[in-house]
């Protein structure tokens, strides 16, 4: 299993997919050694604004040339067993979104919950 972020990009096809930066970790979140470093402010979670960078260098430069808060984004966090998916409301009218998040960070065998953040903390520059 994997916690860490996403956004939903367009692939060259022009169909949705997600553009993950996760670490494995256990059941508890905690991840595990050799994983990625968090990198937010305090130091306990991983920033879509530090991420993006990292997550976008080999790109399109038509998708990295963007702005880190420009697609529909989300994270999945990990806790006592279960996995919630905090993103974006907009990205509730996605149909494969849960899918793309339970295959993309490995939850098969785990209950997701996905919750909708209407704080200003997801919103994202469309063009």
């Amino acid at each position: 299993m994997k916690k860490g972020l996403f956004w939903k990009i367009p692939n060259d096809n022009g169909e949705q997919k997600l553009l993950t930066y996760a670490a494995v970790c256990d059941s508890n979140g905690v991840i595990e050694k050799g994983q990625p470093a968090y990198n937010s402010k305090k130091g306990d979670s991983f920033s879509h604004e530090r991420t993006w960078p990292l997550v976008a260098e080999g790109l399109p430069q038509r998708i990295r040339s963007k702005p880190w808060n420009f697609y529909p984004r989300g994270r999945v966090e990990m806790s006592n067993g279960k996995a919630t998916v905090y993103h974006n409301p907009l990205l509730a009218e996605w149909v494969g979104l849960e899918a793309a998040v339970v295959r993309e960070f490995e939850l098969d065998s785990f209950p997701v919950r996905v919750v909708p953040d209407y704080s200003n903390h997801y919103e994202f520059k469309e063009e």
